[in-house]
């Protein structure tokens, strides 16, 4: 884990750890400004650490894209605003011992929100997303990550009956953007910031 913080630091990152899913989730709250915009990414990982919870509850300017009975158009809208937040929050589909975050996205906004457009994000990983190196991220992704996600969502595709990657072409895909953040240039400087649970 030292080793891990020191790689991302190396790669212009700002890297906490947590001992566990509460003290995870203070120390995400704590990087908000007052009266900052937030917005969010869809995360397991924020959903189990209650950072979710907390950010619908707990009166933060929140554009919520995930909210009851928004339509296709309003879902849209969210996620474009959400590009435009002071802090988004995300998870990351694997995390590599050389500090480069690896992730999957159906729409991508998720994963552009990391590249370009907030002004900080806070990204928060298990050490269950912690792999060697790129290509073992890619295994990672391609035979657990995608295929539970699309069975956990009810997705028709071919991994969510079968448990493994086809490289499909179906409408409902959800890995349809790839992307690594090998790390962010020196004027960017702990834009991104990763707290290991």
């Amino acid at each position: 884990m030292e080793k891990l913080m020191h790689r991302l630091t190396r790669n212009n990152m700002r890297a906490f750890k947590a001992g566990d899913r509460q003290e995870a989730r203070e120390l995400a709250l704590s990087l908000i400004p007052p009266g900052a915009l937030v917005a969010m990414g869809n995360s397991l990982t924020l959903r189990e650490t209650g950072i979710y919870d907390a950010l619908v509850a707990g009166g933060y300017n929140l554009i919520n894209q995930f909210e009851a009975g928004l339509s296709p158009e309003e879902n849209l809208l969210r996620r474009r605003r959400g590009m435009l937040a002071d802090v988004y929050f995300t998870g990351t589909n694997a995390l590599t011992l050389s500090g480069e975050l690896v992730n999957i996205d159906g729409k991508g906004n998720r994963a552009a929100a990391m590249l370009f457009g907030p002004e900080r994000v806070v990204v928060v990983a298990g050490q269950n997303k912690i792999v060697e190196d790129v290509e073992r991220a890619w295994s990672r992704l391609r035979e657990r990550v995608a295929p539970a996600l699309a069975k956990r969502l009810g997705r028709a595709t071919p991994c969510a009956s079968s448990g493994a990657c086809s490289d499909c072409n179906s409408p409902e895909r959800i890995c349809r953007c790839y992307t690594v953040v090998k790390g962010q240039r020196p004027a960017d400087r702990d834009r991104i910031t990763v707290i290991l649970v």
